[in-house]
């Protein structure tokens, strides 16, 4: 990477993996960090990390999820659609569709359920994912990446036939189902991303080069 950020702003202290990647890169190239509790309040310039919620008020709107983008249903390997109304007759597994975490994707079973969501859903599928794996996509190419278990020692992770866009930069998540096929879990914007790297310093470099994307693209 050859440019860096003003500042490297946090909402927490520094007491996870993605914010000690971040502080420890900060502090090999001698960039200011510091902890804001505000979004609003983060400095121009300066790229954030920290949750969802957090980096859209620093960004100052929010970002609708694209978990399945057209240029990656190739990938899916399992039928994927977007409903209103809650599917009470249906076994799928659901998320919101219109925004980040506004209640956490899980395998609804067939029938009512008391504690439903408004719409609009993202439903699929049901299938069995045995492996998991994070790529962090930069300007296009895989920068890192790595598997969901960061306690144990991990498999590699596969080479995808991917064609990414020019430009493109996000956390794409690719899993390994039980019939051995490796298929695409969901895509996200590359902030408020969980870290399971090993070289923390690309953790950063991904970071930074996702919010000058996002600022561009939003």
């Amino acid at each position: 990477m050859n440019w860096h950020p003003t500042g490297f702003a946090l909402n927490t202290s520094i007491s996870n993996r993605e914010n000690m990647a971040v502080c420890a890169y900060a502090t090999m190239h001698k960039i200011p960090f510091r902890v804001y509790h505000r979004g609003e309040s983060v400095p121009e310039g300066w790229v954030p990390s920290g949750t969802v919620e957090w980096c859209q008020q620093v960004l100052g709107r929010k970002v609708s999820p694209d978990y399945y983008p057209d240029w990656l249903k190739g990938h899916l390997g399992r039928s994927v659609w977007t409903e209103e109304v809650w599917p009470y007759n249906k076994t799928v597994f659901i998320k919101p569709a219109d925004t980040y975490k506004r209640f956490t994707g899980f395998v609804h079973q067939s029938g009512s359920w008391r504690g439903k969501k408004r719409g609009p859903y993202w439903c699929s599928e049901v299938v069995h994912f045995v492996n998991e794996w994070r790529y962090y996509v930069a300007q296009g190419q895989v920068l890192a990446a790595g598997w969901y278990d960061v306690e144990v020692d991990e498999p590699d992770a596969p080479v995808l036939d991917v064609i990414w866009p020019e430009g493109m930069c996000g956390a794409v998540d690719f899993g390994q189902l039980s019939d051995g096929r490796v298929v695409l879990v969901e895509y996200n914007h590359p902030f408020a991303a969980g870290w399971y790297g090993r070289e923390h310093a690309k953790y950063a470099e991904w970071l930074c080069h996702g919010w000058r994307w996002v600022k561009t693209m939003y």
